[in-house]
């Protein structure tokens, strides 16, 4: 006896075009650089001695990341946004020839540096891949049809 799911029959499975995911990609990286900026440039208000927008922006960053890689269905969904964040953290964290720095070594510059990398890392090993191989090396699965 035949099983059926219905009246209709099963959708067929279409892959996803290359371009509209490697666009999203793109979106997920200019999104990293553009918290990444933002961040380093908002980090240090506090209310008392409390790094308030430190901890806002990493609370953020963990939901943002966690959110793309959800979105993407893989880790590397939440790699994406986390690389540039973490890039352009670096660059502005790091002295100029002028003596010149965006994120200060204060109480606020480490707990936003300290937040958002851990925020990151949290992030990542939360999401949960529907394609493990992408990130592992492991070959791609054969195609069930």
């Amino acid at each position: 006896m035949e099983q059926t799911t219905g009246p209709y029959p099963p959708p067929e499975h279409t892959p996803e075009p290359a371009f509209l995911t490697g666009l999203t990609y793109g979106v997920l990286f200019v999104l990293g650089v553009v918290l990444g900026l933002i961040g380093s440039f908002q980090f240090s208000w506090e209310v008392g001695s409390v790094p308030v927008a430190a901890i806002a922006l990493s609370l953020v960053n963990l939901a943002v990341f966690r959110a793309a890689g959800w979105a993407m269905e893989s880790r590397l969904g939440a790699v994406v946004p986390a690389v540039p964040w973490l890039v352009i953290l670096v660059v502005l964290s790091s002295r100029r020839p002028e003596g010149d720095l965006v994120v200060t070594g204060t109480a606020a510059g480490y707990v936003y540096m300290l937040g958002g990398a851990v925020a990151a890392l949290i992030a990542i090993v939360w999401t949960r891949s529907a394609r493990p191989w992408m990130l592992t090396g492991a070959p791609r699965p054969p195609d069930p049809r």
